[in-house]
This record gives structure tokens, sequence and C-alpha cells, in this order.
């Protein structure tokens, strides 16, 4: 904490005057920092409400502290912490001409999230994936019919045993 010299201080105005410098500078390092924070924000292992939240947090200390950003630089700062994972969805909500407000950017990016996670789970799962989204009634041997044959299924093509 800081120290003040109020002490050489003759008036209540001088006082003043003096508390507010300190106060001033505190505040403006403060800002600063929380802005470098904000740009140094990166989603890493949390999820996207944990990361969306943190910079939220952010975002409303700046605006208390009476030093808004607009919305469209919010969304920035988001986009640029995001994981790579993101970079379709992201790609495509900066073409937007208005900035998401952050129910709408929060909904977007639990949408990519859950589709994310459901695909990667599935790949691991099961040799043959189900599609996330309503397809074309394909039956799924005509989906496998460029795949080449495997050992099991090749061994012993036209052979007949016994009788």
């Amino acid at each position: 904490m800081k120290v003040l010299h109020l002490v050489d201080c003759l008036t209540s105005c001088s006082v003043w005057h003096t508390l507010e410098q300190a106060l001033a500078s505190t505040s403006n390092s403060c800002i600063m920092q929380l802005h470098g924070s904000l740009q140094d924000l990166r989603q890493g292992d949390d999820s996207v409400t944990q990361f969306l939240q943190k910079a939220k947090t952010l975002f409303d200390e700046l605006v208390a502290a009476g030093r808004s950003i607009s919305l469209t630089d919010f969304n920035l700062y988001v986009f640029r912490g995001l994981r790579g994972e993101f970079k379709d969805l992201v790609t495509s909500l900066v073409t937007r001409a208005d900035p998401l407000p952050y129910a709408d950017l929060l909904s977007h990016l639990l949408t990519h999230e859950f589709i994310h996670k459901s695909f990667h789970f599935s790949m691991g799962s099961a040799a043959i994936h189900t599609p996330l989204l309503p397809t074309s009634n394909i039956p799924p041997s005509a989906l496998l019919s460029h795949c080449k044959p495997s050992a099991q299924f090749g061994c012993n093509r036209g052979r007949s045993y016994g009788s």
C-alpha cells in the first residue's frame, strides 16, 4: 500500500488534490493491468463457460473502473483466446456486421463445444459414426463400398469348405 504524505498539506484542497493524484495513479495502473489481462486471456483447458466468465469478469471490472471497452473489442479478445478448434466458428462470427452480445456469443460457443466434444467422443468409441445432424437416407453399406475390405473379410473368398 502506498503511504501518502499529507503532513505538508496546509489546506483541505491540497489534501484532496494529493489524495486524488495518488488514487488516480493506482486506478490507472489497475486499468492497464485489467486491459493486459483481457488481452492475454487464453482458454487453455477451461470450458467455454469458464473462459467466458473470466473474460466477462475482466470486462465488468473495466466498466466499474469507468473504462468500458466496446462489444467488438470484447469479442475480438475472446476470439483471440479461444483454442484452435474454434477457428472455423470464429471466422464466420468475425464476418458479422454487428458484434455479438455476451449471451449470443456464449450460445454459439457452447453449441460448438458440444458438437466438437460429441464428435470426438464418437470418433473414439465406434468405427462407424452416426452423423450429428440429419443426412440423406444413404444405407451404411453404400458409405463403406469405397473402403478396401479388411484382411478378415478378404480371406478365403470364393472357396467352399466341406460339402
